[in-house]
């Protein structure tokens, strides 16, 4: 959160995640259920297939937490972003991702 009660524009969605899960269960003590619902078999969301993990949006993050939504950049923000040649960046923030876990190979005995 900034001084203004504002959540980070630009802050990456998986470590924003696990903050305002550490942040929701320490008063509360209430964690969220994640994964596939019982009975159901995990899929892969990648067209190859493997195991896939899915980070949100930052928009779908702070809505559940009740945490207000992305504004807009202002326009010295956005030329900004524009000069660093970050406007790639900062429109992935908005949408979901998908990136291919780890596999562990088979340790050699």
């Amino acid at each position: 959160m900034l001084k203004t009660n504002q959540p980070h524009s630009y802050a990456l969605p998986r470590p924003t995640k696990t903050t305002l899960a550490r942040l929701r269960v320490r008063p509360t003590g209430q964690k969220r259920k994640s994964g596939c619902p019982k009975g159901r078999k995990p899929t892969s969301n990648r067209p190859e297939g493997g195991p896939t993990r899915t980070v949100k949006a930052l928009p779908q993050l702070y809505q559940p937490e009740g945490l207000p939504p992305r504004r807009p950049p202002k326009p010295a923000e956005q030329r900004a972003i524009t000069a660093m040649r970050l406007a790639e960046f900062v429109s992935a923030l908005g949408k979901q991702q998908v990136s291919q876990r780890a596999t562990h190979s088979p340790k050699k005995q």
